[in-house]
């Protein structure tokens, strides 16, 4: 009985501390600071917002797993493109748009992954696993560019309208 009751105190104490979120930072230098200090790759989200950090997944809400692997593998940046310093340092990344994200090696020194848009659950969740591997050693930066098919013709045609042409000549009556 007591084993039991000890057994879910345990177990209640380790799931309040996970957190549900990953802890954003807001600030990329000390990001930098603990991503060294843990030797974490950083994931840097680009948005727009309070919960702009969502907007890197296209498909919904962030997966459990997603928010899971960015809390336990990853130190994570937020820069917020409302903010003037957040837009520039995103800038400075070469993310001129709302949305974006990049990923640093673990000792971050080296641009792993760059992205500018937003991406599936599964994608992101692909890549965080790849870049928090200890045994990689990133050797450049990967972009992918997602192509996204489009069935609007690439010219409107213009309407023309009919010309008129009189059924009859009018010099003979």
């Amino acid at each position: 009985m007591n084993t039991s009751i000890l057994t879910v105190v345990l177990t209640s104490a380790l799931l309040a501390g996970q957190s549900g979120s990953p802890t954003w930072n807001h600030s990329y230098s000390h990001a930098q600071k603990l991503g060294a200090s843990q030797r974490k790759p950083l994931f840097v989200v680009v948005g727009s917002g309070a919960d702009g950090w969502k907007q890197v997944v296209r498909d919904g809400a962030p997966s459990q797993e997603l928010t899971q692997i960015l809390s336990q593998r990853y130190v994570c940046v937020y820069l917020d493109v409302n903010d003037p310093s957040g837009k520039a340092l995103a800038e400075s990344f070469g993310i001129t748009g709302r949305t974006g994200l990049i990923i640093s090696d673990r000792a971050g020194e080296t641009q792993a992954f760059w992205h500018q848009g937003n991406l599936t659950n599964d994608a992101v969740v692909h890549y965080l696993h790849k870049y928090s591997d200890p045994g990689l050693t990133v050797q450049g930066t990967e972009t992918v560019n997602t192509v996204r098919a489009s069935f609007y013709p690439t010219e409107v045609p213009q309407y023309q309208a009919p010309q008129f042409r009189p059924a009859f000549s009018s010099g003979s009556c």
